[in-house]
């Protein structure tokens, strides 16, 4: 294990506490490599926040599920592709004249 003690670099809103975490060499040095001029607090504090997201959702899904049934999996696919061919037109029409 190895111990790193984050530095609160880069100003972010709301409040920051020092805190050490004990991360194996090899993730550490992934962190490191990936995290460039964002510093390795930063990555980690976005890593966290969209674990904590993920884990919302899944409670969220989870009540849902709960209260109405299970979702149909045909219809999360049918809704993903319209999402996905909503965001390709939006691409497609967002880029310049000249581009190619």
């Amino acid at each position: 294990m190895m111990y790193y003690t984050f530095s609160m670099d880069t100003p972010r809103s709301g409040k920051t506490r020092v805190t050490s975490v004990s991360l194996r060499a090899e993730t550490l040095e992934a962190i490191r490599a990936r995290a460039g001029k964002q510093g390795v607090s930063s990555y980690i504090e976005e890593a966290v926040q969209r674990q904590l997201q993920r884990e919302a959702i899944d409670e969220y899904i989870a009540t849902a599920e709960a209260e109405h049934g299970p979702v149909d999996p045909a219809e999360v696919a049918a809704r993903a592709e319209r999402i996905r061919a909503h965001h390709a037109a939006h691409r497609d029409n967002s880029a310049p004249a000249d581009a190619a």
